[in-house]
């Protein structure tokens, strides 16, 4: 709850309607009888996988246009600019 900043109640709407989709089950954790552990379902595994593929695909085509070179250099600029975000400790980009 607290990386996507919603309440309780906003999360387990989230989670209700996702498994009303067929994408996720719930089970009751062993270890806290007051949890559910929440997994994808297969169905939801399948759209998980179509959805990474298709991101793939469209990082891709973005940076076909650039030589190794400059795929490498484009990679070294994200990997900084994203670890000014993880040394600020919360990773947030609401800083």
């Amino acid at each position: 709850m607290a990386s996507t900043m919603v309440t309780s109640g906003t999360m387990t709407h989230r989670i209700d309607q996702l498994e009303k989709a067929g994408l996720v089950a719930r089970a009751r954790n062993p270890d806290d009888g007051r949890g559910f552990l929440v997994s994808l379902s297969p169905r939801g595994l399948k759209l998980i996988d179509e959805a990474v593929t298709a991101h793939v695909e469209t990082q891709a085509k973005l940076v076909a246009a650039l030589t190794d070179e400059q795929r490498t250099q484009l990679d070294d600029l994200l990997r900084q600019f994203l670890r000014g975000f993880s040394d600020k400790g919360s990773g947030s980009f609401m800083r």
